[in-house]
């Protein structure tokens, strides 16, 4: 028997699966990633909640020391994830993710030990490094694995597993201190590491190695255990993909190694969605008040929130759970423009309401209520979630081309982080500067303007190919000179 017979036979001994199952049981384990980094994004809100102004804690942290360890993990995220740009072209998606974990664990165990604010720095620094291994792949593996009309859920799923990891680190720390929390959230990579050795590489990294025949069966794979035959015209298009790839890099860069990604930078396929994607990374930032994030529980005492911080950011961490579900099953209906023009509105609103909210109780005109600064911040975590906190995110996975993903998407997350970094560093500096009204005054006019740019410049990219999504970014002039190597269906006027 042949070598080819075998392995339809093998194939066509197994039980079909249908593929969204699947493909959503690949996604789960790269979400354990996720669950993590909100683990890590969220873990410095409690710990900063528990020491901050608090003559009972076993140490002490000032307001400097609060503002680097709010936002020091951000600034540490982009060494790694520079280097897990080259590693994913190199050693692929899986490698990556596996290298992630380990950072990750070590920053966990330091933590649940830590006894000062040297050992604080140093957790979120190994947890920075180790997110840096994260973002990019997982994204990126999204992106590749699934089919046009599911790419949109399945990267909401994986910014549902993030929002996920958040409301169990509230969750967990409303009934145990921070160690606590810090030793048990070691679980989450550890588990990860368990159960990524059992989903496939992507199979256009695999054709990118020539290991075409584990390209095959990775998709037969993702696609519910079928047969080669009812993938086959998926694996010409992929491999039709890939070689128009290929070809672009050979215009862009015939060289290799670890900063010569960087002549990306001169295609216009990856410096527009860069540019698009930075954009609404800034908008996103402040429209959904991330730089508040670690400082939550004493904005809160502010706006009249005296005995109720932790039940709080337990009910925001659900609303943002809420929101992404939501989002979930509106995505493919609405579209991600729809969406993002929606809940952006409602996020302006919603922080002009706080700021004169604010304003009025510090001149006197109303007494605080607990109720209102909960209700308003829920309203904007429950419409960030359904999209402009999440959408950008699954952005990424779509608007790069194939050869620029791993160093376009980890590129892109560097920049997100960076800017959280800046934002969250400064946030008590321009409150002491501005008042707290004044602030989220600012923060609604550059809302504002950001929405004028979105609804300019974003397009919509549900149920497009990846190919189609690409075309979209390239000038007129460009494609004319590749328009005879371009397929004639799939046009993008659309957009």
């Amino acid at each position: 028997m042949s070598t080819e017979q075998q392995s339809h036979n093998d194939f066509s001994s197994r039980k079909y699966i249908p593929s969204p199952v699947i493909a959503l049981l690949a996604t789960m384990v790269q979400s354990l990633l996720l669950v993590n980094v909100g683990m890590e994004l969220s873990i410095c809100t409690i710990v900063i909640g528990s020491l901050y102004k608090n003559p009972n804690a076993e140490f002490h942290l000032s307001v400097t020391n609060s503002s680097w360890y709010g936002s020091i993990l951000y600034l540490c995220q982009p060494f790694g994830s520079c280097l897990s740009g080259y590693l994913q072209v190199t050693y692929g998606k899986k490698f990556c993710s596996v290298v992630a974990c380990v950072p990750s664990i070590i920053g966990w165990i330091i933590l649940s030990y830590s006894n000062s604010v040297p050992m604080l720095y140093l957790s979120t620094l190994t947890m920075g490094i180790g997110l840096g291994f994260t973002d990019g792949p997982a994204y990126s593996y999204i992106g590749e694995i699934s089919e046009p009309r599911l790419r949109g859920i399945m990267a909401c799923v994986i910014n549902m597993a993030c929002l996920i990891g958040m409301l169990a680190t509230y969750g967990l720390g409303s009934i145990f201190h921070w160690r606590t929390v810090a030793m048990l959230s070691t679980l989450c990579p550890l588990m990860c590491l368990i159960f990524i050795a059992f989903i496939p590489e992507s199979p256009i990294w695999l054709l990118s190695k020539n290991k075409n025949e584990k390209a095959m069966d990775a998709i037969c794979w993702l696609r519910g255990w079928v047969d080669p035959c009812v993938v086959s015209t998926e694996y010409q298009e992929l491999m039709f993909y890939y070689k128009t790839s290929v070809e672009q890099k050979k215009v862009v860069n015939n060289n290799t190694g670890l900063f010569s990604s960087f002549s990306w930078l001169k295609s216009s396929s990856v410096y527009r969605p860069l540019r698009l994607t930075t954009m609404y990374y800034i908008i996103t930032l402040i429209s959904c008040l991330t730089t508040c994030r670690p400082y939550i529980m004493e904005m809160m005492k502010e706006s009249g929130v005296k005995d109720s911080q932790s039940i709080a950011l337990v009910l925001f961490g659900s609303m943002q759970l809420a929101g992404s579900l939501m989002l979930t099953f509106t995505i493919q209906k609405l579209g991600k423009r729809l969406l993002t023009i929606m809940t952006l509105s409602i996020n302006i609103i919603s922080i002009f309401l706080f700021a004169l909210y604010i304003m009025g109780i510090r001149r006197g005109i109303i007494m605080p209520k607990a109720c209102i600064p909960i209700i308003i911040y829920s309203v904007i975590m429950f419409s960030g979630a359904m999209g402009v906190l999440t959408v950008p995110w699954t952005l990424v996975s779509e608007v790069y081309p194939n050869e620029a993903k791993g160093f376009a998407s980890s590129l892109t997350t560097s920049i997100f982080y960076i800017l959280t970094f800046l934002g969250t560093k400064v946030f008590l500096n321009v409150q002491n500067a501005l008042g707290l009204y004044n602030t989220f005054f600012m923060f609604g006019a550059l809302s504002f303007a950001g929405l004028i740019y979105l609804y300019n410049y974003l397009p919509e990219t549900a149920n497009k190919t990846l190919l189609e999504i690409e075309e979209f970014f390239v000038p007129e002039r460009e494609k004319q000179t590749t328009i005879e190597s371009k397929p004639s269906k799939h046009r993008y006027g659309d957009l």
